[in-house]
């Protein structure tokens, strides 16, 4: 099938793909813990001892070079497939969904050999309407066709 012009957003991205949702949010946690409980400024003192309170300065700054980094790695990496890869059709194989993640497999063909391939994925209004069995189409990297993902979770 011809090559897909359409490209999903980073928020599409963020809020389907579990890995770049939770690394999302990482680094939001990390400064939330950090100025509620390092700061003087707070009325009742500071939660955290003087002498802690750097350790959770560093997590924080860390955790957000990290996080984003793996954020933008993820949005590239799936915004490339969309852009330079193939559209096929799968099948749903398997899909199973637990609080506020899920795990999908899907099974296709390209270049005349199967593929059983899968993500994770964040409980949104996409995911909730798969089910295993149902027909999907797979955005399929060409140069390594075990990376695949179901087009429409994205779009």
């Amino acid at each position: 099938m011809k090559i897909n012009d359409q490209q999903p957003t980073p928020w599409q991205i963020i809020w389907t793909d579990y890995t770049a949702f939770l690394l999302s949010i990482l680094p939001l946690v990390a400064w939330i813990v950090y100025l509620a409980w390092a700061p003087d400024w707070r009325g009742d003192g500071p939660l955290l001892s003087p002498a802690v309170a750097p350790v959770f300065l560093v997590i924080a700054i860390v955790t957000t070079i990290m996080g984003m980094g793996v954020v933008a790695w993820r949005v590239f990496y799936l915004r490339a497939i969309f852009r330079k890869g193939t559209q096929v059709r799968g099948r749903i194989s398997s899909f199973s969904m637990r609080r506020d993640r899920g795990l999908v497999q899907y099974a296709y063909f390209y270049d005349h050999k199967e593929y059983i391939s899968g993500t994770s994925v964040h409980r949104n209004k996409q995911t909730l309407k798969l089910k295993q069995g149902d027909r999907v189409i797979i955005m399929v990297d060409q140069a390594n066709p075990k990376r695949a993902f179901i087009r429409d979770l994205y779009l």
